[in-house]
């Protein structure tokens, strides 16, 4: 493959994995450097971005819809950075049945895309 190919796909891979859909997890903290909070991120036809939280974790005390928080973002591609980026904490769900019985689901809705 000629280099120009290359990196052309890189460049174009790194973009890719600053839209929400090129991420697969999301590590934050509340209110302190530690602890550090990492969570898988989940999409869904309703929720474009979204984590799961167990009801009985002690970081969803600590998390109000409105918040905004500077949270790091991992790619799905191991050959992209990772990225900070204010989210706003959006609708946070009691789950009582389905899939993620015994969870709340957290929406994730970004609100500046600054570059780490």
């Amino acid at each position: 493959m000629p280099a120009i190919e290359m990196n052309t796909s890189t460049v174009s891979k790194i973009n890719n994995s600053f839209k929400p859909e090129g991420f697969y997890s999301v590590e934050f903290a509340v209110n302190e450097p530690h602890p550090v909070y990492q969570f898988k991120i989940w999409r869904s036809e309703s929720s474009p971005m979204f984590v799961v939280v167990k009801e009985n974790s002690a970081v969803l005390p600590k998390l109000k819809a409105g918040n905004v928080l500077n949270m790091t973002y991992y790619s799905s591609d191991a050959h992209c950075p990772k990225k900070q980026i204010e989210t706003r904490i959006g609708h946070i769900c009691s789950e009582r049945q389905g899939r993620f019985q015994g969870h709340c689901t957290i929406d994730l809705v970004p609100v500046n895309q600054a570059t780490n």
